[in-house]
């Protein structure tokens, strides 16, 4: 172990050996404690400095006392620079977790939306899709409603019609009763009025022909003065000279009463037709 120097051979210097036994002898006793002396928090680590208050005051009693305390200083420098160096590892590894946990957090956030816009769109296509059903069953349900009323109307417009056909029927049916009833109401006013002016007209015949009678009778009378006596014998006998009367009386009623009857029948024919 000392191979040289001022201490048989060794190369480090009284002042650096004195405070690296002190430094072990600490060690030693942190050791024997179970490590409890050791600092375990983050930041600055006080248990340097209190190593180096008690190397301090070991060192107050050495000669080598300043020389062992400049090279305590320049090993917790070292240290506290190792310590810097490694709290800056340590928060840039905070800073890298807490970057990562952003990130992991951004990809769920972003992976959550898509689940959430996906669920939406296929909400929204499921909705759409029952709008367009609902669109056309309203549709449907119009155009059956449209086909019932098109349907009644056609059904109204038949009915009508057979009303309008069984009304023109009925109206015909009731003009041409009707016109039976004039015409027959006419025909038997025709027979009754000419019954009645046959009435008159035989009145009238019986009436000129008793005129005739009387008028041929008394041209006889006054005719007998010149005929012989075969006339007077005529105009004696009643009876023969009332049947010569009524044979002449009778041809000329025969002649008028023919003439009028052929009258009557003619118009009869006629307002038939």
């Amino acid at each position: 172990m000392f191979g040289g120097g001022i201490f048989g051979g060794d190369n480090r210097s009284p002042a650096q050996k004195a405070v690296e036994d002190m430094q072990q002898d600490g060690s030693n006793a942190g050791g024997g404690d179970g490590g409890q002396g050791v600092y375990k928090g983050s930041g600055f680590d006080p248990t340097g400095l209190e190593r180096a208050a008690k190397a301090a005051r070991e060192l107050d009693k050495s000669k080598y006392a300043k020389e062992a305390f400049e090279v305590t200083l320049k090993q917790e420098d070292t240290k506290q620079q190792a310590m810097k160096e490694n709290m800056v590892k340590y928060q840039a590894h905070q800073e890298q977790l807490k970057l990562d946990r952003v990130k992991s957090e951004a990809e769920e956030a972003h992976r959550m939306m898509q689940a959430t816009t996906e669920e939406q769109k296929k909400r929204e296509e499921y909705r759409d899709q029952l709008e367009r059903k609902r669109q056309v069953d309203v549709l449907q349900a119009q155009r059956d409603l449209a086909d019932q009323e098109r349907q009644k109307q056609e059904e109204a417009l038949r009915k009508q019609e057979a009303i309008r056909r069984k009304t023109l029927e009925y109206e015909a049916e009731l003009r041409q009763q009707t016109e039976m009833a004039r015409v027959k109401a006419e025909t038997e006013g025709r027979i009754e009025q000419e019954r009645k002016n046959f009435d008159l007209h035989m009145q009238e015949l019986k009436s000129k022909a008793k005129e005739y009678r009387e008028t041929v009778l008394e041209s006889i009378k006054l005719a007998g003065t010149t005929i012989g006596a075969g006339i007077t014998d005529f105009l004696g006998d009643r009876e023969k000279m009332t049947a010569a009367v009524g044979t002449t009386v009778a041809l000329a009623f025969g002649v008028y009463t023919a003439r009028w009857s052929t009258g009557i029948a003619g118009r009869f024919i006629e307002s038939r037709l």
